[in-house]
């Protein structure tokens, strides 16, 4: 948004030409020193200390400054400048006054990263950050001086922007029905029709937000290959996606998403419990079974889905125990597969959207250095080698970079290690009497964001 053009000059070098014109929310000029800044800046604070989405910027040697509007990224690896830049994370650019604010001695002070984690911004965007309780409520204030305003033909945006964070979808539709909400990021799904019936308008939007069963490869069953595959197997994918989804989700064909780059649309298994029971025999198992699974406390999907399976595998003797917790501590059973295999579940779900558009962003789970996500314990050097590789042919080769990630995706398919089980689909249920939601108001990479420029309020 904040570029005019960019063009690739060799497999090392890429070029932009930013928008003149622009303003930060501070006054200041948008130029080529403030790119310089934000994103060497995101990527040292990684480099030096491991924190942040500073990781996507590792490619970069330096960000040159040619001119005021003009900057010049040297790479020292070739990649994909122009996803990158697009990423939901990591590529803010925002004013270098912010050292100044925050009272900060460098770029890299963690004072400037306290400053900003207490609810400061200084960006370029067309509403203000103007106050921030991360456990209640953010609100945003309308940009008046926003470059893009005279580009958008919106009579009637939002003033103000009030995002109450409000975790439950009972409660969601609670406040949406006492009209102290206007819009509903997660209503329970059987609770749509009736708002609908009675006015309530939604849009549904796909997303690059998937469901993924990980299976505990290094502990007893799910170890065996044939036992996982099973499992795979047992799932019943159409009463997945009707009962507990209700028609709004797509399941899933291998670790990437529907309409991402690189999606594979054959990666996928049936319902087929003799099949199953026929695998379960293969391996020996012939006697009753005790698993576990764990799942994030408040997804109603993932409860509904692990209710479904638990009835599914009882039927081939297996019995599932369902643990739900919080994320933070489902994230800690999740790692510690590579602590104590043998404590960690035999299952467990991780759901996950991109940073930025590369396949590599849903292979890398499983990579065997990544000790934070992988949490099947898998270590395949031959798979980590071939997605490494892949990724960097994205800036060379997108074509076979692609192939390569295929060849990934199958080797994760026919060794059962992971099940996309479900895309998800995005339900904003609001009141249409009060407001319109255009389709630019939406954007698959950026899960859960209404981009409020898009929105109009009725009179």
């Amino acid at each position: 948004m904040l570029a005019v053009s960019w063009e690739k000059i060799n497999d090392t070098a890429w070029l932009f030409v930013l928008r003149d014109g622009v303003k930060f929310q501070d006054g200041t000029p948008l130029n080529a020193e403030a790119v310089k800044f934000s994103i060497e800046r995101a990527r040292d604070i990684y480099s030096e200390t491991g924190r942040g989405p500073g990781y996507v910027w590792s490619c970069i040697e330096e960000v040159i400054v040619v001119n005021k509007t003009t900057v010049l990224f040297k790479l020292s690896y070739p990649a994909r400048v122009d996803l990158i830049a697009s990423g939901a994370y990591g590529a803010f650019i925002y004013s270098p006054k912010v050292v100044e604010y925050s009272g900060a001695t460098s770029p890299t002070d963690p004072k400037l990263e306290e400053w900003f984690n207490e609810g400061n911004a200084v960006g370029t965007g067309p509403y203000k950050l103007a106050s921030y309780r991360p456990e209640s409520e953010v609100r945003l204030v309308k940009n008046n001086d926003w470059w893009g305003w005279k580009e958008i033909d919106n009579p009637s945006p939002p003033d103000e922007v009030i995002i109450k964070i409000i975790e439950t979808p009972e409660a969601q539709e609670s406040g949406l029905r006492a009209k102290s909400i206007d819009v509903a990021t997660n209503i329970p799904r059987a609770s749509i029709p009736g708002l609908e019936s009675q006015g309530y308008s939604k849009v549904v939007i796909p997303s690059y937000h998937n469901f993924i069963l990980v299976f505990n490869t290094q502990r007893y069953p799910t170890n065996i290959a044939e036992v996982r595959k099973a499992i795979a197997y047992a799932i019943p994918y159409d009463e997945l996606i009707n009962t507990v989804l209700r028609g709004y989700g797509r399941i899933g064909s291998g670790l990437v998403p529907y309409s991402f780059p690189g999606y594979i649309g054959n990666l996928t298994y049936k319902h087929d419990l003799s099949l199953a029971q026929k695998l379960l025999e293969e391996a020996g198992l012939v006697e009753r079974i005790s698993l576990e699974i764990v799942i994030t406390l408040g997804y109603e999907e993932e409860e509904k889905f692990a209710s479904l399976l638990k009835n599914s595998l009882a039927n081939l003797g297996i019995e599932l125990t369902i643990t739900s917790l919080p994320w933070e501590f489902v994230k800690e059973r999740g790692a510690s597969v590579w602590v104590n295999p043998n404590e960690a579940p035999h299952l467990i779900i991780n759901d996950w959207w991109p940073t930025y558009p590369s396949p590599y962003e849903y292979y890398y789970i499983f990579h065997k250095d990544n000790r934070e996500w992988n949490w099947a314990g898998y270590e395949d050097e031959e798979y980590s080698q071939i997605i490494d590789e892949a990724f960097v042919l994205e800036g060379i080769d997108w074509a076979k970079s692609m192939e390569l990630y295929m060849e990934a995706a199958q080797t994760i398919f026919n060794n059962v290690i992971a099940i996309n089980l479900w895309d998800m689909m995005h339900i904003y249920v609001y009141d249409g009497g009060r407001l319109m939601l255009r389709e630019e108001a939406f954007n698959p990479l950026y899960s859960y964001v209404i981009f409020f420029q898009y929105v109009e309020v009725k009179t």
